[in-house]
């Protein structure tokens, strides 16, 4: 039995195994983006050094700060969205699924707020790009300065 919940916000019905799927998709979501941050926290401290070479010193800080707090934001809402689908799973048993209101806002606020932090997120990765970009390229261009010098070293 599928039973449909009208969701104010969309404008539409949407089933309970629909609303169920939009957990399993956030889950998954913030599963990727903890794999992400990880990452991010290792390749920032793997050119540490680098990054002070170039005076991004400030930048790095804060954006090894920001990552701090998403990473944190996603664990909050990993918990809420477990608890969510908790509620879900005795509303659909005791069949007021349908019914609840209260259930329905807290879903579309959860929405909100996941979509919220992946875009956040996503702003805070490319930043972070930048900046690394920005560094390689620094770090090339005294490679290749190097390299000018050693071939007029040898023509002595």
């Amino acid at each position: 039995m599928e039973t449909k919940i009208k969701k104010d916000w969309v404008g539409r019905e949407k089933s309970t195994d629909e609303l169920h799927h939009d957990y399993k998709l956030w889950v998954s979501e913030i599963n990727f983006i903890k794999d992400e941050i990880r990452f991010l926290e290792h390749l920032l401290s793997e050119n540490y050094i680098n990054f002070l070479a170039a005076g991004l010193h400030e930048k790095i800080e804060e954006s090894v700060k920001q990552v701090s707090i998403q990473k944190k934001i996603g664990i909050t809402l990993k918990e809420l969205i477990n608890r969510q689908e908790k509620i879900l799973t005795k509303l659909i048993k005791s069949e007021n699924a349908s019914s609840n209101k209260n259930y329905l806002e807290s879903h579309k606020k959860l929405e909100i707020e996941i979509n919220s932090y992946t875009n956040k997120y996503k702003k805070l990765k490319q930043r972070i790009f930048k900046i690394i970009e920005t560094v390689m390229k620094k770090k090339d261009q005294k490679k290749l300065s190097g390299t000018d010098k050693i071939p007029k070293l040898l023509d002595r």
